[in-house]
């Protein structure tokens, strides 16, 4: 594995059980705002151990580019951030503190998590209901490269937002659909989930 691989993989990934998510009180109170969706990469982060980890990174100056990417079906994406101090030019999001899933201007933070499974020929990033709710399908790779950094490309109804309280933008990123038919209506037959997200991240982000 190359040196960025190592590197990269010992700075964005740490595993555990477990599901942060906000009180309900306070996901009522959250609005969202809409962000450059070319300012965002949404990746599966290969782990060591075997699975994938999901890690979103925001492009917040053009001081230095965050990522690159090369190649399709699947984008293989080089985590430049990894290689410099990004502080101020690179944000990310490693886990449930930093991500949620957000239909119908709801905050379901509490009812679904998100995790990466693995179907067809491809990752899927799905949005997963600990009540029972419907499966929802929100980006996929289109292909796959083993120990490889792989872009997710979300589903037509699906973008990114930014969490908003009293009209101040916090750091927090929704994945977002307007409706949700559009998001539960067309679901794959059940894939085999090959990584789950945690809550523990090895860097501290700054809250939102």
């Amino acid at each position: 594995m190359k040196y960025w691989q190592k590197f990269g993989l010992s700075l964005l990934t740490v595993a555990c059980l477990g599901t942060i998510a906000p009180r309900p009180a306070q996901a009522n109170m959250f609005t969202q705002t809409e962000v450059d969706q070319s300012r965002y990469v949404v990746m599966a982060v290969p782990l060591a151990r075997g699975g994938y980890r999901l890690l979103v990174v925001e492009q917040i100056k053009d001081t230095r580019p965050c990522w690159s990417e090369s190649g399709s079906n699947p984008v293989v994406i080089d985590p430049l951030l990894t290689t410099f101090d990004f502080t101020g030019i690179c944000g990310r999001a490693t886990d449930s503190n930093g991500y949620s899933i957000r239909v119908a201007q709801q905050d379901l933070g509490l009812q679904y998590g998100l995790r990466i499974e693995q179907g067809d020929g491809e990752l899927l990033l799905v949005g997963s209901s600990n009540r029972g709710g419907p499966r929802m399908v929100i980006g996929r790779t289109h292909g796959m490269q083993e120990g490889q950094f792989l872009k997710f490309h979300l589903e037509s109804t699906w973008r990114l937002t930014r969490r908003t309280y009293e009209g101040q933008v916090l750091g927090h990123v929704y994945f977002t659909n307007d409706s949700w038919e559009a998001a539960t209506g067309s679901i794959p037959a059940p894939a085999t989930p090959i990584g789950t997200e945690t809550n523990i991240d090895p860097i501290p982000t700054p809250q939102s």
